[in-house]
């Protein structure tokens, strides 16, 4: 078991959804639906482009990333 620090902000928005549930059986809820929604997300974009319109994004973002480096 840990203990977790929070506002009393965001605890007070936790305790408001909560229900019966506890506060780890919540977290753990939240957490598995932000996973979710995260690959849901993605997932709807593969497919929007053409092969040369994602090759010609990858150049672009080389030629950019090319003139950015950092020096150490």
């Amino acid at each position: 078991m840990k203990t977790v620090m929070l506002s009393d902000e965001a605890y007070k928005k936790l305790a408001s959804i909560k229900g019966s549930k506890s506060f780890t059986e919540l977290v753990s809820e939240l957490v598995d639906k932000v996973k979710g929604v995260k690959l849901a997300d993605i997932d709807k974009f593969f497919g929007i482009i053409s092969s040369d319109e994602a090759r010609s994004l990858q150049m672009n973002a080389a030629k950019i990333r090319r003139r950015f480096k950092v020096r150490a």
